[in-house]
């Protein structure tokens, strides 16, 4: 049998591809997230390993052994060794929603202890609120997580819901606690620009009655006048529309004076 030769494709050589660029947007977001990073405090991380027993070993990583407990206390704003040890524990427990047999997760850890550091503790009180927000918080993502179940639906989503307004307590709890109580007035200035033509019709008056009545057309019956003095012109009388009807007979006879109306009662 003689074999046939077929034509073998090649195989086509793609080139590399380029990598793309930084643009200055992204260069802007970078130089952004350095200077949060060098405001805030830094969070302290931990390597878990997992003995015999269930006993659970936490190491600090990327830090020098000496100073890794000084960052511990200042991620909770304390100066309490055993105290900031003790909230590391009950963290552990808290964000721990797996079987007991199962291992403490590293990442868990270290993303509880990133949320307390960015709370920013200042003191004893606030480190244990803010540990108590951050269990808060992982137990209700908890139950969010399985009210997805419609067999769990009711249980977990309304105990979920309970969680996530303590958790709203919580926070407006801490910024009482920070204020102090004290409330906070802010005073704001408008500035109203009037041209010629508005404060023209201002101030005369016509159709923009100012607050208290100033400015609107005033009725004659409402304006004031200050008493002045009295004249009296002997030649000159007032006349009414009527006089006939003001005419009386006079007794001496001397001939008809004009008097006024009388009302009667």
């Amino acid at each position: 049998m003689m074999a046939r030769d077929t034509p073998v494709a090649k195989k086509s050589t793609s080139l590399p591809a380029t990598k793309p660029e930084i643009t200055e947007m992204e260069q802007a977001e970078v130089r952004a997230l350095t200077r949060r990073k060098k405001a805030k405090r830094q969070a302290p991380r931990f390597a878990v390993n997992w003995k015999d027993g269930g006993q659970v070993q936490v190491m600090p990583v990327g830090i020098h052994a000496d100073v890794a407990s000084v960052r511990v206390m200042n991620a909770f704003g304390t100066t309490s060794a055993e105290l900031a040890e003790r909230l590391i524990n009950q963290i552990i427990n808290t964000t721990h929603l797996q079987s007991s047999n199962e291992p403490v997760a590293a990442e868990n850890l270290n993303a509880a202890l990133a949320a307390v550091t960015g709370i920013a503790p200042r003191d004893e009180a606030e480190a244990m609120l803010a540990a108590q927000m951050v269990g808060v918080h992982w137990l209700a993502m908890d139950l969010l997580r399985k009210a997805n179940d419609r067999a769990l639906l009711n249980d977990a989503g309304n105990l979920a819901v309970k969680l996530l307004r303590t958790y709203t307590t919580q926070l407006e709890a801490l910024k009482r606690y920070r204020s102090g109580g004290e409330q906070l007035v802010v005073v704001q200035h408008q500035h109203v620009n009037v041209t010629a033509d508005q404060a023209a019709v201002q101030v005369s008056g016509g159709n923009y009655p100012a607050p208290e009545g100033r400015g609107a057309p005033s009725k004659p019956k409402e304006q004031s006048h200050a008493p002045g003095p009295i004249t009296y012109e002997s030649a000159t009388s007032l006349q009414c529309p009527n006089p006939a009807r003001n005419v009386v007979p006079v007794t001496n006879g001397a001939g008809k004076a004009p008097v006024q109306n009388a009302r009667r009662r």
